[in-house]
Formats: C-alpha cells, sequence, structure tokens
C-alpha cells in the first residue's frame, strides 16, 4: 500500500500515528497535531481527513493546547509591553500575580470555560484580603472582580485575534461582573475653607500644589509634572500636558496625560498665581545660595535640590 501523507504506520495494520503540521506558534516552536490510532490504516486516514478539515476550518486550533501561564508571558512581551503606558502595564501584572495566574496558570488556553470563570469570580467574592494600612482582612471588592475580569477578558480577545482560540468565554457569561457607579463626593465651600485654613502652615510647595490640585481639579501627576513653561501668568492659565508617574519597578518618569482629552489649558484664580510667582522667587533665592547642588530643572514643583517632587511624597504628607 502506498505511504499516506500525515501518517505513520508504528504496527502494521494495528496502530498508526497522525503528525500534522500548522506552522509555528507564537513562541517559534513547532505547531503540530499528533494523533496515535488504534485501528486499521483505513481508520487511520478517515482520522487524519477530519483532523485536516478542521484545521483548514479554524475547527481546531492547536495554540488552544498551550498553558495559560505560557500564554501570559507571550501576551504580556508581544501585546501589553508595547500597547499600554507603564502605569497601566503594572496593574496588569499585579492582578495576574494577585489572582489570575494563581488559579489559571496549569490550564490550556481551550480549559477555561464560560464555567470556570463564573467559580473562579465567585471564588474571589469569597477571598479575605489583608489591608496594609490596618492589618484588617476584608472581602475582596466587586470592583477588584471586575478588575480580574476586565484582564481576562483583553487577554482572551487577543487569543481569538492571533488564532489561539474560536472565541472569548468572557463574552459568554450569564452575568459578567459589574460595579455601579457611586455618586462623585466633593468639598463643599466650608470644607475647602478649613483646608486651606490647614495649609497656611505647610511649606510652600506643598501649599502651592494642594492649592492647584483643589481648585484645578488636577490629578496628582498632572499637577508635579507641570513645566514653568506651561504656567501663563498674563493670562491665569495652567496647560496641562505631562503626567509625573511613580510605578514599581519603573520608579518616578514623566508620561503623557493619562487620555487625549486630558491635555487641556484650564484658568485658575488669582489667589493660585500669587502662590505661584511666591513659589518662583522662592526657588530662585534657593538657586543662588546652593548653586552647586541644586538641580536647574523646569519643574514647577520641585524638592530641596531643584529636581522632581515625588508622587509618592505628596500623598504621604
Amino acid at each position: 500500500m502506498a505511504k499516506e501523507k500525515n501518517i505513520t504506520e508504528l504496527i502494521p495494520n494495528k496502530k498508526y500515528r497522525i503528525d500534522i503540521e500548522k506552522g509555528r506558534k507564537q513562541d517559534g516552536s513547532r505547531n503540530r497535531i499528533v494523533e496515535v490510532i488504534n485501528g486499521t490504516m483505513k481508520q487511520a486516514i478517515e482520522r487524519r481527513d477530519e483532523l485536516l478539515y478542521e484545521v483548514k476550518h479554524s475547527i481546531i486550533k492547536p495554540d488552544s493546547n498551550m498553558n495559560f501561564l505560557e500564554y501570559a508571558k507571550i501576551w504580556i512581551r508581544d501585546y501589553a509591553e508595547i500597547n499600554v503606558k507603564p502605569s497601566t502595564l503594572a496593574g496588569y501584572r499585579n492582578c495576574l500575580n494577585a489572582h489570575i495566574l494563581p488559579r489559571f496558570k496549569d490550564y490550556k488556553l481551550s480549559d477555561i470555560t464560560v464555567y470556570e470563570l463564573e467559580k473562579f469570580y465567585n471564588d474571589l467574592r469569597k477571598t479575605k484580603s489583608m489591608n496594609p494600612r490596618n492589618g484588617e482582612y476584608h472581602l475582596l471588592s466587586e470592583s477588584c472582580v471586575r478588575h480580574q475580569h476586565s484582564l481576562l477578558c483583553i487577554m482572551l480577545n487577543t487569543a481569538v485575534k492571533w488564532d489561539f482560540l474560536n472565541f472569548n468565554p468572557c463574552l459568554k457569561l450569564t452575568k459578567p461582573p459589574t460595579v455601579e457607579r457611586k455618586e462623585m463626593q466633593f468639598y463643599d465651600e466650608e470644607e475647602i475653607k478649613q483646608l486651606f485654613q490647614c495649609l497656611e502652615l505647610e511649606n510652600l510647595t506643598f501649599k502651592t500644589a494642594i492649592y492647584i490640585l483643589t481648585l484645578g481639579g488636577l490629578r496628582r501627576g498632572e499637577c508635579l509634572g507641570l513645566f514653568w513653561e506651561d504656567i501663563n501668568f498674563q493670562d491665569k492659565t495652567i496647560t496641562i500636558k505631562n503626567n509625573l508617574l511613580n510605578v514599581r519597578g519603573k520608579g518616578v518618569y514623566l508620561d503623557t496625560p493619562k487620555t487625549k482629552k486630558s491635555k487641556r489649558t484650564i484658568s485658575l484664580p488669582n489667589v493660585c498665581f500669587e502662590l505661584l510667582q511666591k513659589l518662583k522667587d522662592n526657588q530662585q533665592t534657593i538657586k543662588e545660595m546652593y548653586v552647586t547642588k541644586w538641580e536647574d530643572t523646569q519643574f514647577v514643583f520641585k524638592d530641596e535640590f531643584g529636581n522632581y517632587y515625588n508622587p509618592s511624597r505628596l500623598s504621604r504628607r
């Protein structure tokens, strides 16, 4: 009998191996389907033809046998590190290491089903976590569960686009984790007055930053990322175009604002510009006193040596 393609005879008319190649995986290794058939050559041919049909019509995705840990490494390297900001990437890594990988690292991609996801989210809702501030344990919030779901959904969507999976099981959940949006809480006029009174004895850098954060509605990193060229004393406006961040594993770095709309020019009351002018004059005085130790950066908010003001330091105060 003529030799059949993709079939190797192990025991004549009793045992055959089917070996089908489909290019390369993302990690460069061979993408293969291997099956051993206990039966006749005719049965082996029929099974081979079934597999070839399934591969051709995307019914079988050979990479769905990749375990989730292997896929997570590929996804971080080839997707997340390229497409998201470092602060977002740090959040993804935290989610993966805290809850997702401990649960799914040994699962094949194809074994992460709707049912397994439902069980995972239900188990998370019963999980307690320690608050590092007071040492007390509490149940994970629904917001935390939602973060795990969002990341899994993004990762498995990518797996579908890369032809590792036929569909994303996250999209078939009966009731995906959701979080009710809480009404924003704002300081009223009296509370703002009390806040500003408490700042009277604070140093000028901290006091000015809190005024701008409060009256301008800036994010912490947007405020600390301001350069003097962004301050328009004549028009009483500031332009937000930077974001100073402190991310674990990366340290302090300057980035763009969170979204495109976050780049903006806003007006502020006179009191802010009075404080800014005092701050600028004060920095010039310090620069002249410590000329050899002073870092002549363009940041509005500087530390004692003229360098950037660490975001974590502002929060700790």
